[in-house]
Protein backbone atom coordinates (compact mmCIF):
# COMPACT_ATOMS: atom_id res chain seq x y z
CA UNK A 1 0.00 0.00 0.00
CA UNK A 2 3.02 2.37 0.46
CA UNK A 3 3.92 1.84 -2.75
CA UNK A 4 0.67 3.48 -3.97
CA UNK A 5 0.10 5.93 -2.01
CA UNK A 6 4.00 6.89 -2.89
CA UNK A 7 2.89 6.88 -6.58
CA UNK A 8 -0.44 9.32 -6.17
CA UNK A 9 1.89 11.47 -4.31
CA UNK A 10 4.59 12.16 -7.13
CA UNK A 11 1.94 11.64 -10.17
CA UNK A 12 0.19 14.43 -7.85
CA UNK A 13 3.29 16.86 -7.59
CA UNK A 14 4.14 16.22 -10.65
CA UNK A 15 1.00 17.07 -12.32
CA UNK A 16 0.71 20.31 -9.91
CA UNK A 17 4.01 21.57 -10.52
CA UNK A 18 3.42 21.41 -14.23
CA UNK A 19 0.63 23.22 -13.94
CA UNK A 20 2.37 25.61 -11.80
CA UNK A 21 4.76 26.02 -14.27
CA UNK A 22 2.09 26.56 -17.43
CA UNK A 23 0.46 29.42 -15.45
CA UNK A 24 3.79 31.05 -13.86
CA UNK A 25 5.15 30.78 -17.50
CA UNK A 26 2.18 32.55 -19.19
CA UNK A 27 1.69 35.41 -16.36
CA UNK A 28 5.62 36.11 -17.16
CA UNK A 29 5.31 36.05 -20.95
CA UNK A 30 2.66 38.69 -21.00
CA UNK A 31 4.04 40.82 -18.45
CA UNK A 32 7.15 40.46 -20.20
CA UNK A 33 6.24 40.89 -23.88
CA UNK A 34 2.43 42.26 -23.37
CA UNK A 35 1.00 39.17 -25.33
CA UNK A 36 -0.16 35.88 -24.93
CA UNK A 37 0.51 32.77 -26.47
CA UNK A 38 -1.69 31.33 -28.80
CA UNK A 39 -1.76 27.71 -30.56
CA UNK A 40 -3.23 27.50 -34.19
CA UNK A 41 -3.75 24.73 -36.41
CA UNK A 42 -2.74 25.90 -40.08
CA UNK A 43 -4.42 24.11 -43.49
CA UNK A 44 -1.82 21.14 -42.72
CA UNK A 45 -3.14 20.37 -39.56
CA UNK A 46 0.27 21.23 -38.15
CA UNK A 47 -0.33 23.52 -34.96
CA UNK A 48 2.13 26.34 -34.81
CA UNK A 49 2.74 28.38 -31.75
CA UNK A 50 2.08 32.50 -31.64
CA UNK A 51 2.03 35.27 -29.71
CA UNK A 52 -1.12 37.40 -29.73
CA UNK A 53 -1.89 40.98 -28.40
CA UNK A 54 -4.80 40.93 -26.62
CA UNK A 55 -7.15 43.23 -28.60
CA UNK A 56 -6.40 40.41 -31.11
CA UNK A 57 -7.48 37.79 -29.12
CA UNK A 58 -10.73 40.07 -28.06
CA UNK A 59 -11.63 40.54 -32.21
CA UNK A 60 -10.80 36.44 -32.95
CA UNK A 61 -13.45 35.71 -30.08
CA UNK A 62 -16.10 38.17 -31.82
CA UNK A 63 -15.01 36.93 -35.31
CA UNK A 64 -15.69 33.42 -33.93
CA UNK A 65 -19.14 34.79 -32.00
CA UNK A 66 -20.36 35.98 -35.27
CA UNK A 67 -19.92 32.94 -37.42
CA UNK A 68 -21.80 31.15 -35.30
CA UNK A 69 -24.12 32.84 -35.00
CA UNK A 70 -24.69 33.27 -38.34
CA UNK A 71 -24.90 29.88 -38.78
CA UNK A 72 -27.70 29.12 -36.49
CA UNK A 73 -29.30 31.89 -37.84
CA UNK A 74 -29.58 30.18 -41.08
CA UNK A 75 -30.16 26.50 -39.52
CA UNK A 76 -33.39 28.35 -37.72
CA UNK A 77 -34.32 29.82 -40.91
CA UNK A 78 -34.02 26.85 -43.18
CA UNK A 79 -36.38 24.49 -40.38
CA UNK A 80 -38.55 27.23 -40.33
CA UNK A 81 -38.72 27.03 -36.52
CA UNK A 82 -37.52 29.58 -34.09
CA UNK A 83 -35.63 28.13 -31.26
Amino acid sequence: MSGVKRLAFITGFVLGLSGFVLILGNVLLYLLTGKLPSVETGESGQPSLSLMAPQDVVTKIKEQVEKERAKRLGAQTESGEPS
